[in-house]
């Protein structure tokens, strides 16, 4: 199989410099499929690539792909980002979009599908007007920019609000197991054996908090701690914090306190206690969320290598 055409369009990337520094954002196209001629172009990425240049370079590549391979390329990675194209043949228009790689490529088609129909139903008139061509005057199409803006804005809602719900979820599973913590402290042990741990765990708190990754980080001064009220991780801006560290941080304290309880009375109470408690319980019953939350491999580790 020739790759030439593909190496070419790499380099031409590389060369045109494209630097990207956003995550889920997009950059459009859309172009006149025949000649490859720019209609519009957006981009949400933070770029200094030649956006005449990649634009027939897009346009030549979908081409290529329909002779070398014989059907309609749909989505490609390449260059560092994922690219997707939709062909609308009636209208002899082609539209692409490439965002960051982590974006499905449902996700990314479903968007560009989107802004497709907004095209169309808007200016299928001014097509029929021109005599079924895009030639002429490209300004008209302009005002389309603020619609695809529009729509960027509202995909953007929508993925904070699933990323807060997703914390939700996260925090709700930790605040749930320091509970059992709590009650294990509070109703399984005498006083000595409680003041130990907790001494432990207070020391922990400290040590953790002072690391260098940690230290000084403004969301986690929201997780507080204290040997008279526990710890208490609800009040964190869910929208502000950042995911990977929050979630560092909870896991390591998690990891310490289960040290202290073990250190403290044994693996063999440690399991007993956490029986009792409904631990495991809550972590079968919740294994699916647990995986789709990718906690599941961290809690099982944490409970059941004692």
């Amino acid at each position: 199989m020739n790759f030439s055409f593909i190496y070419t369009f790499s380099v031409i990337l590389k060369e045109q410099n494209v630097k990207y520094f956003c995550v889920k954002n997009m950059i459009i196209w859309i172009l006149n499929s025949e000649s490859g001629v720019k209609l519009l172009y957006k981009s949400f990425l933070k770029t200094d690539a030649d956006e005449d240049i990649v634009s027939g370079f897009l346009s030549a590549f979908y081409h290529f792909s329909m002779v070398e391979f014989h059907e309609s390329l749909e989505s490609i990675e390449m260059g560092g980002l994922r690219w997707s194209y939709i062909l609308e043949p009636k209208f002899n228009l082609l539209f692409v979009a490439a965002d960051t790689k982590d974006i499905k490529t449902e996700m990314l088609l479903g968007k560009l599908n989107v802004i497709r129909k907004a095209f169309i139903n808007e200016y299928e008139s001014v097509w029929i007007k021109k005599g079924k061509t895009w030639d002429g005057d490209l300004n008209v199409f302009s005002p389309f920019l603020k619609t695809i803006e529009d729509y960027n804005t509202q995909w953007e809602e929508v993925e904070t609000i699933a990323h807060v719900a997703d914390y939700f979820d996260i925090l709700g599973v930790f605040q749930q197991i320091l509970i059992m913590f709590r009650n294990i402290l509070e109703n399984k042990m005498y006083a000595k054996s409680k003041n130990e741990i907790i001494d432990l765990i207070d020391k922990s708190y400290t040590t953790i908090g002072n690391k260098k990754k940690f230290k000084n980080q403004a969301e986690l001064q929201n997780i507080t701690f204290s040997k008279e009220s526990w710890f208490n991780i609800i009040d964190i801006n869910l929208i502000k914090c950042e995911k990977k560290l929050v979630l560092d941080y909870l896991e390591t304290m998690l990891t310490e306190i289960v040290q202290s309880l073990r250190k403290v009375k044994g693996d063999n109470l440690c399991f007993k206690y956490f029986s009792e408690e409904g631990i495991y319980a809550y972590i079968y019953n919740n294994m699916k969320l647990l995986k789709d939350l990718n906690l599941d491999l961290f809690f099982l580790e944490l409970f059941l290598l004692l």
